[in-house]
């Protein structure tokens, strides 16, 4: 069960990191050059920086569970993910129209789901792991 979590936090960050900065740099490059897939949006936009801030703090994020994947497998940090991943495809949700606007629904339903599902791995990596005290 301990490699099992130790490869979801893994995977986690690493989607996370990977998703998090292309966002980000793709983000900045549309603000201040307009170029990139977001060019035609983001463009000296002030509200380019609500995108700016979920992808930086979602790579701020998977750098950690990469970290804690190696030296810390408390059953905390499947909370913790758990409850981010529940932010994240939740926004995708309510505001879900900025995917329709934007002509990204394919991009936001595969991210939705992709939040749904780590969702459910990390609740259920919770729930059935018993850990010693050191994991708690």
């Amino acid at each position: 069960m301990t490699a099992a979590r130790r490869w979801l936090l893994l995977a986690n960050g690493v989607f996370l990191v990977v998703v998090g900065g292309v966002q980000v740099v793709f983000e900045l490059l549309a603000y201040y050059k307009g170029v990139g897939p977001y060019g035609y949006i983001f463009e000296e936009s002030p509200y380019a920086i609500g995108w700016v801030e979920a992808h930086g703090l979602a790579f701020i994020i998977g750098v950690l569970l990469l970290a804690v994947a190696v030296r810390d497998l408390r059953r905390f940090w499947h909370i913790l993910s758990a409850v981010v991943h529940t932010l994240l495809g939740a926004a995708n949700l309510v505001f879900w129209n900025s995917f329709i606007v934007f002509g990204m629904v394919p991009m936001g339903a595969a991210a939705t789901v992709v939040h749904f599902v780590l969702v459910a791995a990390h609740v259920a990596a919770f729930v059935v792991s018993r850990g010693t005290a050191r994991e708690r």
